[in-house]
C-alpha cells in the first residue's frame, strides 16, 4: 500500500498520514464486521488511543522504510 502512494505521488509526511488512514481505518471498519472486535463506538478513549498510537507506529516506521528503498532504487 505504501509504495502504491508513492506511485501516486503521495510522500513524506502526507504519503505517511495518507497511509495511516487508509490502514487504520480499514481496521475500525472490517475488525467489527468480521466479528473479530467490537464495534468502535463500544471502544474505551484508551483502548482507541492505544490501537491508534500502534497503527501510527507502523504508519512512520513503513514510511521511512519506503524513503530508504525509493532512494536506493533512484541510484
Amino acid at each position: 500500500m505504501r509504495g502504491l502512494l508513492g506511485g501516486l505521488g503521495l510522500v513524506g509526511a502526507i504519503g505517511t498520514a495518507t497511509h495511516f488512514g487508509l490502514v487504520w481505518g480499514s481496521e475500525l471498519t472490517m475488525l467489527p464486521k468480521l466479528e473479530v472486535a467490537p464495534p468502535v463506538k463500544e471502544w474505551g478513549g484508551k483502548e482507541l488511543g492505544i490501537d491508534a498510537f500502534h497503527h501510527a507506529v507502523y504508519a512512520v516506521a513503513t514510511g521511512a522504510v519506503f524513503v530508504l528503498l525509493d532512494r536506493q532504487a533512484r541510484r
